[in-house]
């Protein structure tokens, strides 16, 4: 009986695989030669799990036990793993924004910049030339960068009403981020191949860059703002420098100039710029074909590589398209969300390539761009799936503890709001959801967790 289980399993495994892949004149034939052992397999029967994550589950169990000793958490990380979050979680739907874009929304966060005052802040203030407001950012596939009014009125405008049309670009944006130091002053990437400084108050450009040849998918500032990082699907990261004349003048715009480019293996897909506090100012960058991590110091444009294999083999499975830094202990934690289709995500010790986790199973594919965040305790992140939801994940305990709904298209950016403890998420939809704290649920999970 146990035999007989096993082909029918076995039969079904092969089945699926060559459907999944496209094989479809060799799925036929398969089809054809087993017919008799296929229609004699009962309805319900289970589905078998896909034969990519039957070979990763070898692959990791053949390496758990001489790696059991190497994947030990420090007595710091074992404290951190094991103290419990605070039972409270950005899960509960706060605004759903539905107006704002009508065509699919790319990229989303929050900001507080600066902007033109209103009548009445002049009224009031004559001398007033800038005024800082709370805004939701959106960039959407209609090329626009649009700005929301969140929780306070400016003028006329009230919370909800966008109140700032921006286009840097002839194409869609990709990337956003603002000065450390300047909240007039935005970063913009975008699938036209340029980069954009653009000056909020004023509503202009302050400068572009040309510098690329194909999306430019990634782009961020230095943590102190003094240069600015960008990346590109041309297999290049760009360097850019801060300019000796306005790094003199604190109040002056600043400006930059190309310092340094690197080539890399294939497609740049992540990029993390890491907290400074106790490290040379350094930048994460992952790609497509290739099983690396590369930390870029900022100065010196050195590169120290981690393999992303276990087994220190090159051997590419996946690519790292999402790759950010805890926030609760200065970056020690570096997640890295992959395309494999057994939905890995993985939990490296920082300038290592130590891997303390590794998390299966929230729905994706090949041609997913799976985004995550982290919650502001580090003791959750959350994750997108290609079933239009947003699972949250508990790092010590490995448990699913929460799924947000709501989304009915593919989710396409997260943002987290450590000031309001506030997860934004913008979706194909057209819609843009923040999500605000409520219980954590009883911890369950269907993920498989290889520590």
């Amino acid at each position: 009986m146990e035999y007989r289980r096993l082909v029918n399993e076995a039969h079904l495994i092969v089945q699926e695989f060559l459907q999944s892949n496209g094989y479809t004149k060799a799925a036929a034939a398969f089809e054809q030669d087993a017919l008799s052992i296929l229609e004699d397999i009962p309805k319900s029967t289970p589905a078998p799990k896909p034969l990519i994550e039957i070979l990763t589950d070898i692959r990791m169990n053949q390496l758990h036990s001489q790696l059991s000793q190497l994947n030990m958490p420090s007595q710091v990380e074992e404290q951190d793993f094991t103290t419990p979050g605070q039972g409270t979680m950005p899960n509960q739907t706060q605004t759903v924004y539905k107006e704002i874009h009508p065509v699919n929304i790319i990229v989303t966060r929050t900001a507080s910049v600066a902007v033109k005052p209103c009548w009445q802040d002049l009224e009031a203030d004559p001398e007033m030339t800038s005024k800082q407001v709370q805004a939701l950012i959106t960039a959407a596939a209609d090329r626009t960068v649009k700005f929301t009014l969140l929780d306070q009125a400016h003028g006329d405008d009230q919370p909800g009403t966008v109140f700032q049309i921006l286009q840097p670009h002839d194409g869609v944006v990709l990337d956003i981020d603002f000065h450390p130091h300047h909240p007039e002053l935005m970063l913009t990437s975008a699938m036209d191949k340029t980069v954009v400084l653009t000056n909020t108050i004023m509503g202009e450009e302050h400068q572009k860059f040309k510098d690329h040849t194909k999306f430019v998918v990634r782009a961020k500032f230095a943590m102190d703002g003094a240069a600015l990082i960008t990346a590109s699907h041309d297999k290049t990261v760009n360097f850019y420098k801060q300019d000796l004349i306005s790094s003199q003048n604190p109040s002056q715009l600043p400006n930059y100039t190309l310092e340094k480019t690197l080539t890399f293996k294939g497609a740049v897909e992540g990029m993390c710029v890491l907290p400074s506090k106790n490290r040379a100012p350094t930048v994460i960058i992952g790609t497509r074909d290739d099983n690396y991590l590369h930390y870029v110091d900022l100065t010196t444009y050195n590169i120290v590589r981690y393999n992303m294999n276990v087994n220190k083999d090159d051997w590419v499975s996946f690519t790292p398209m999402e790759i950010s830094a805890s926030p609760h202990n200065d970056g020690g934690y570096i997640l890295v969300s992959t395309d494999s289709p057994t939905g890995r995500q993985i939990l490296f010790r920082v300038d290592s390539a130590l891997q303390l986790f590794n998390y299966y199973g929230v729905p994706t594919d090949g041609f997913s761009t799976p985004r995550h965040v982290w919650d502001k305790s580090g003791k959750y992140f959350y994750v997108t799936g290609n079933d239009h939801k947003i699972y949250c994940v508990e790092v010590g305990t490995q448990n699913v503890v929460g799924t947000l709904d709501g989304h009915t298209s593919v989710v396409r950016g997260l943002y987290m709001d450590y000031e309001r403890s506030m997860l934004v998420s913008c979706s194909f939809d057209k819609s843009v959801r923040t999500w605000v704290n409520g219980p954590v649920a009883i911890a369950t999970s269907d993920m498989a967790i290889d520590q």
